[in-house]
């Protein structure tokens, strides 16, 4: 038993050496760095069009900066650098670059950015240069967008009655602004989610079917991009029931004015037959006129011819009598023989 023992403890306390040669030997010499840290993704930045943008760093607790370097890169192309922060100050390698004066750098970890261009638009890069021997990269990515235009509401009423109310909703925006359109109800606005409604194919156009319980519920369109919004909010309860009370309100109106239009139709038609009853009265008892013949009408005469040419006066005075008899009886006669005018060589024929 004792010798068991002996050899157990043998060997445990040969194992406690062998772990002993493999600890590895404590550092010497200086510290080494800590690890460096890297950022994880880009920050991505959203501004209008003639805003400014900040773009800052977030440094470790206890972090000493030495200098500070930014760059720039629009796209694939190379990067150049905008500007320096050191223990000397701002530096610009090159102050006529498309920034020129618009660049603010008040310390190493911030950069300014004024008056902000569409070109503007792009990969900003810090690289952060830490005491002993630390360097630091931050990306940030700006992008530049339009201001959205002010959205240009309207409300159509389909119709209303005591029960329902149908309105369709339109949220007008530029066809070029690249925006999008959402839709609320409440204050603040929260997605539409129970309302019955329906969506327009581009989201513009919202029609509704409302009880008169959510009458006095406000609907709101946005119109939005990345770095700017736009509200527009709809009372839908003073436009369903001004229709309602116009609607009610009406129908009294409508029933008089037709009953005296009904009124002055029957009393016209009365009135044109009895206006034409009495007429046709008049003209039965009333005997005919018989037309008289008009003074300016031609009259004609026999006029005898002379036979022979020559002495025959009982022929001329007949002619003469018979004229004479005529004219006591009727008015001037007026004959197409008149214009022929006799020279008193030859009054006494006519051929």
């Amino acid at each position: 038993m004792d010798g068991e023992a002996a050899r157990g403890r043998a060997s445990l306390l040969l194992l406690l050496m062998m772990l002993i040669s493999l600890w590895p030997d404590p550092p010497t010499g200086h510290a080494q760095a800590p690890p460096r840290l890297t950022q994880l993704t880009a920050r991505r930045v959203n501004r209008v069009l003639g805003s400014s943008a900040w773009l800052s760093v977030s440094l470790p607790p206890g972090a000493q900066v030495k200098a500070t370097e930014w760059s720039f890169a629009a796209g694939p192309s190379s990067a150049i650098v905008v500007a320096e922060f050191n223990d000397r100050g701002l530096e610009r390698p090159d102050p006529s670059d498309r920034f020129q004066q618009r660049l603010e750098v008040p310390n190493a970890t911030a950069l300014g950015i004024r008056a902000l261009q569409r070109d503007d638009s792009g990969k900003y890069s810090a690289r952060v240069k830490l005491h002993p021997a630390v360097v630091e990269d931050y990306d940030f990515h700006l992008a530049v967008y339009e201001p959205v235009p002010a959205p240009r509401a309207h409300c159509q009423l389909l119709g209303s009655t005591p029960e329902w109310c149908n309105v369709t909703l339109h949220c007008q925006a530029p066809s070029q602004a690249a925006v999008n359109v959402t839709w609320g109800t409440g204050n603040p606005p929260r997605p539409l989610r129970f309302e019955p409604h329906q969506l327009s194919v581009d989201g513009r156009s919202l029609r509704l079917a409302l009880p008169p319980s959510a009458w006095n519920a406000t609907y709101t369109c946005s119109i939005s991009n990345p770095a700017d919004q736009k509200s527009a909010s709809f009372d839908l309860h003073a436009t369903c029931l001004r229709e309602d009370r116009d609607t009610s309100s009406s129908k009294p109106g409508y029933v008089v004015l037709t009953i005296i239009l009904l009124a002055l139709s029957i009393g016209g038609a009365v009135w044109c037959w009895r206006f034409n009853k009495k007429k046709s009265a008049q003209a039965t008892v009333t005997p005919p006129v018989p037309a008289e013949p008009s003074s300016s009408d031609p009259q004609y005469a026999e006029i005898l011819r002379r036979s022979p040419p020559e002495g025959n006066d009982q022929a001329l005075r007949h002619l003469d009598g018979t004229a004479e008899r005529r004219s006591q009886k009727e008015a001037l006669i007026t004959t197409v023989y008149d214009r022929i005018h006799l020279t008193p060589a030859n009054a006494a024929e006519v051929t």
